[in-house]
């Protein structure tokens, strides 16, 4: 088996600590504090709440496709949702903030659901989110040649490309 990984060094700076109030998309909401403190990539450290309703996709297989597998249709589930736990990556494409947010929630009868987090999808009752500034390294989504998707990559500043890892 093979070892391969795109990486970029870099290191924590601000921590910011936030409340997203009733009524706002959860992802639209960190986006928002990013932009307001001029942080260009972040770390969604912890994240917890509960929605009013989700939008979100998974994985499903496909023998037609590049990499054997697509994403499911949106999913909406209807709340009230408790959040139980969502992380991820303040990226940008183009300029534009991309978060890569990926959670899980509950319903009444306690089911588990969850996925990738549809921006506008997702408007909160409340959410606690603790966001780590990442310094020295961009996140980037970007067409991936390999799988046929827009995937994670991160690049450190001063070169043209990931760092590799290839054995």
């Amino acid at each position: 088996m093979s070892v391969r990984v795109n990486y970029g060094v870099g290191s924590f700076g601000r921590v910011i600590s936030a409340r997203i109030l009733m009524g706002t998309d959860i992802v639209e909401g960190i986006e928002a504090v990013c932009e307001e403190n001029g942080i260009e990539s972040a770390s969604i450290v912890s994240c917890i709440g509960s929605f009013q309703k989700s939008s979100f996709v998974y994985l499903v297989p496909d023998e037609t496709a590049k990499i054997k597998v697509r994403f499911s249709e949106i999913m909406e589930k209807e709340g009230p949702l408790e959040f139980i736990q969502g992380s991820g990556v303040v990226c940008k494409r183009d300029g534009v903030y991309e978060t890569h947010f990926h959670g899980s929630m509950s319903d009444q009868w306690g089911s588990v659901s969850g996925g990738h987090l549809i921006k506008g999808g997702n408007p909160v009752i409340t959410a606690d989110i603790v966001l780590a500034e990442v310094q020295g390294v961009q996140h980037f989504r970007r067409l991936d040649k390999e799988t046929g998707h827009v995937q994670f990559y991160p690049l450190e500043e001063g070169f043209k490309s990931p760092r590799k890892i290839n054995k």
